[in-house]
């Protein structure tokens, strides 16, 4: 029986297959209340696999120029890193983007609040569309590789984030998007849109002690966090977002599940907004859709 790898040793124990890497990693992975699952996705975005190929692969030794970039892995996941970093990856809509460090993992629960905005506006006719906060471009790049008629502009404060989403863009959908840097409406001051979508930070402070280590420790702060409880960047979203709608014009926005009330609430300041709330596939409320009906 091959011995299990002594990971604090940095070394790999041969001959070892793929099975036992991953059987190893796990447990310990779930000694730590690590999610194991990250043990997984960097052996197959390594490899370049399917869970199909994986599971053909399982009894495989590894090979031996692949055994020390594995023990590098397996210390950074133990080290709760994230496997979308380790690996400088993350899936999103069907589209492989790239991460890295000062840049949000875009979630696949943002890939509702996409559907809905690609299921509301018509995808033969002219939309203009913007994204606030685009981060590493998921929402942008997944909207413009969608509609190929619709204009796409996307915004961020974050100069390395611009640059991670617009290397995404020249790669996935080349020509498409239109990236400004600059807080929220700020770069698009003149401008008017057919949809605005925004999955903005939204966390408060106080919610960090019941937070994934992993998420607290490597994801940028200014990319979760916000002050008033987590509702700051929505009261300016929804207050400034009539001057940048077209009439008829959608705002969405993906929210916390328990902060329904809270932007209910900042909604009804903006009479000229009619909102609509959506669970998520999970049932949780996640998600908002305000139509701009101007105020005569």
């Amino acid at each position: 029986m091959t011995r299990p790898t002594n990971w604090s040793t940095c070394r790999m124990s041969a001959p070892e297959t793929y099975n036992t890497w991953l059987q190893t990693l796990h447990q310990q992975l779930t000694a730590q209340g690590l999610d194991p699952d990250g043990a997984e996705y960097v052996l197959t975005t390594r490899q370049g696999w399917t869970n199909t190929d994986l599971l053909l692969h399982l009894r495989t030794v590894i090979p031996a120029d692949l055994q020390q970039q594995l023990v590098s892995d397996a210390k950074r996941l133990l080290a709760a890193e994230p496997a979308q970093y380790i690996v400088e990856q993350a899936w999103f809509y069907g589209l492989p983007l790239q991460v890295a460090p000062g840049v949000l993992i875009p979630r696949p629960e943002t890939e509702e609040l996409v559907a809905w905005l690609l299921a509301s506006l018509p995808a033969d006719r002219p939309v203009s569309v913007l994204d606030i906060g685009t981060g590493s471009g998921a929402i942008a790049i997944a909207v413009a590789h969608e509609r190929p008629r619709w204009s796409v502009t996307a915004t961020d404060i974050s100069p390395r984030a611009l640059e991670v989403a617009a290397a995404n863009a020249q790669r996935l959908v080349p020509g498409r998007i239109r990236f400004i840097q600059g807080d929220l409406f700020r770069p698009v001051a003149q401008d008017r849109f057919t949809a605005i979508i925004s999955n903005p930070p939204y966390i408060a402070w106080g919610e960090a002690a019941v937070m994934d280590q992993s998420v607290k420790q490597y994801e940028p702060s200014t990319a979760l966090f916000a002050p008033d409880n987590g509702h700051a960047l929505y009261a300016q979203l929804i207050d400034q977002a009539p001057d940048h709608l077209a009439a008829g014009g959608q705002l969405f926005l993906e929210h916390g599940y328990h902060q329904r009330p809270a932007l209910a609430a900042l909604l009804a300041r903006q009479p000229g907004l009619v909102p609509e709330f959506r669970a998520d596939m999970a049932g949780y409320p996640r998600m908002v859709r305000a139509v701009y009906r101007p105020q005569v």
